[in-house]
């Protein structure tokens, strides 16, 4: 730039450096992950310790049915028949009572009985210790402190079962506390879950923002450069190469001039770069055949003969912007050329949307970059803008589509990198 050329650039407003700080968010989930642990907690020892507690219970239900029965047997007359049993029997039957009967001998032979025993077999004898004795869900005991009483010279016992009512209540009501107290702690989990998945797209969709932000500070600050540099920058490179044809081959002003010559295209391109990138504005879609425009590409690029179109499947028309999706195809095919050819592209159809895939062969894109190559002037190229990815990006969001970076097919130390594009249809 000579000494008399002057650019005023307007700068804009940097972007707003207010950040939102994730903790609000991230300490709602705790209290949520904590009062949903917290509360399957409490209901868990409550469930634990009424189970403890319905033993007792069952216990107490057992010994006051087991002294009620003993004081109607102890104002009978004599030995109880079988129609006394069955009295007692349906009189305590809303208390728990069960079976009762009335046993003899070491083996505890039944002599008369009423009600049904738990597990009570053929021989028609009932095993019954000296301690109560849960089983199955009833308690069996011994009547204690009976007044002796003989059949046929033989001292008799009575055996009961009971099965406890408010003990199998007090046991229902604690699982469905459990039960309603996991479904609560499972909904406040997954409230969490909700609230952790709502926080992160929060703050992606901030951080997103954010990018905007600075992207358009750095879009306008770029268009005024671009646009303020372009007629000096054209002036110059005229002027360069008339002053390279005026001097003589061989000799080294001819070679300085072509310098300048060569610096002042790398600029001009890097402004056209700019422009475009900061372009924006609605696209203009048309019925294209994608295929046609994938071969035009190839047959333009620095390299044809590397370059092969897989056209399998391919529609014969889609809703394009075909400028700038063929900037697109230019930006995609030349990288994967300086990456690394032989290059792939493959046009054909996903469910309905339109795929190109653009493959190299060259050393890939390690997995932590791939989200990092799309942004602006992020380039490993010596001399490049990093503008490229970004223009591609941006072009296919705007016709709703995705353009993604993975691993190519290739392996040993030149796996590739394969990059998709699909756009939904108009």
């Amino acid at each position: 730039m000579g000494p008399g050329l002057r650019i005023d650039v307007a700068m804009p407003p940097p972007p707003s450096t207010r950040r939102v700080t994730p903790l609000a968010g991230w300490s709602v989930v705790a209290v949520f992950l904590l009062l949903g642990a917290a509360l399957f907690a409490t209901v868990w020892t409550t469930r634990s310790s009424v189970a403890g507690a319905t033993t007792a219970v069952g216990r107490g239900e057992a010994i006051a049915i087991e002294q009620a029965v003993r004081a109607d047997l102890a104002s009978l007359e004599g030995p109880p028949i079988e129609t006394d049993l069955a009295d007692l029997l349906k009189e305590h039957a809303d208390e728990g009572l069960r079976y009762i009967a009335m046993v003899e001998g070491r083996r505890d032979v039944v002599v008369l009985a009423a009600g049904t025993a738990v597990g009570e077999g053929p021989a028609e004898a009932i095993g019954v210790g000296r301690h109560p004795q849960e089983i199955d869900g009833r308690i069996r005991m011994q009547l204690r402190a009976v007044r002796r009483m003989k059949t046929g010279g033989r001292a008799t016992r009575f055996v009961i079962e009971v099965e406890p009512i408010q003990a199998a209540d007090l046991r229902e009501a604690a699982t469905r506390t459990l039960a309603i107290g996991v479904i609560a702690a499972a909904m406040l989990l997954a409230v969490g879950i909700f609230v952790i998945r709502l926080e992160g797209r929060r703050q992606d969709e901030e951080r997103r923002r954010d990018q905007e932000r600075r992207l358009a500070s750095l879009g306008e600050m770029s268009a005024v450069l671009a646009h303020e540099i372009k007629n000096p920058l054209a002036s110059l490179k005229g002027n360069a190469q008339l002053l390279m044809a005026m001097l003589p081959d061989g000799e080294k002003p001819r070679a300085k001039a072509a310098r300048v010559v060569d610096e002042a295209v790398r600029l001009e391109k890097l402004t056209q770069d700019l422009l475009a990138f900061v372009r924006t504005g609605t696209i203009q879609r048309a019925a294209v055949d994608p295929v046609a425009l994938a071969r035009e590409v190839a047959s333009e690029c620095a390299a044809p003969a590397a370059v092969t179109i897989d056209a399998t499947g391919a529609p014969t028309r889609w809703s394009l912007d075909a400028a700038r999706i063929r900037e697109v195809l230019v930006n995609l095919v030349d990288n994967a050329l300086a990456a690394g050819a032989p290059v792939h592209v493959r046009v054909g159809r996903a469910q309905r949307r339109l795929r190109i895939d653009v493959e190299d062969r060259g050393p890939g894109v390690p997995a932590d970059e791939r989200d990092k190559i799309f942004e602006a002037f992020v380039t490993s190229k010596t001399h490049g803008t990093g503008l490229g990815l970004a223009v591609v990006r941006r072009v296919v969001e705007l016709h709703g589509g995705t353009v993604v970076v993975m691993a190519g097919g290739g392996d040993g130390e030149q796996p590739g990198a394969l990059f998709r594009v699909e756009i939904p249809e108009a």
